[in-house]
């Protein structure tokens, strides 16, 4: 019993000193000097800073999450494209993609609510906040109110945000 406990103590002390290996700064999950995020910049690779893509919009004052939406250009004119299980709408931005505030092109424009065309707008603005040609991405604001022709049916957009949408 005492040769274990004398063997036990030793196996202690020996492991106990053994050196720790060294940690690779660009792998410890720490921001350590130098770096400009965690594990990346300075000494260790580049930092790839990857935009959120990010879409909010108001539809008849309920915030309606949108399943499908994209921004096109099609050479000519700009459009955003959004789509959900009911809704499908296209807001059409005319052929400028500078940063500014400009009408919402009607004629470009549509909204389908389950089917039923709502081809009539009004009160269309959309507000182009930051246009990233090298990356291909662009913001901005945009309400409009579409309706029915014929009825008494109006759906209004408001609130209308999209961050980074890339075409």
């Amino acid at each position: 019993m005492r040769y274990f406990m004398i063997l036990s103590a030793m196996l202690l002390i020996f492991s106990a000193c053994k050196e720790d290996e060294p940690v690779d700064p660009c792998t410890n999950g720490f921001l350590d000097p130098g770096e400009d995020a965690v594990d990346c910049g300075g000494d260790c690779s580049p930092c790839v800073n990857t935009p959120v893509t990010f879409l909010n919009l108001d539809v008849n004052g309920i915030n309606t999450a949108m399943l499908s939406y994209e921004m096109d250009y099609d050479v000519s004119s700009w459009s955003l494209q959004l789509s959900n299980d009911s809704l499908n709408i296209q807001i059409g931005f005319g052929n400028t993609g500078d940063v500014g505030t400009y009408p919402i092109d009607a004629t470009a424009s549509y909204l389908y609510r389950d089917g039923a065309q709502y081809l009539g707008q009004t009160e269309g603005v959309y507000s182009i906040s930051d246009h990233d040609v090298a990356n291909d991405l662009m913001s901005g604001f945009f309400q409009i109110k579409f309706f029915r022709p014929g009825f008494v049916d109006t759906l209004e957009i408001a609130n209308g945000q999209f961050e980074n949408f890339g075409y």
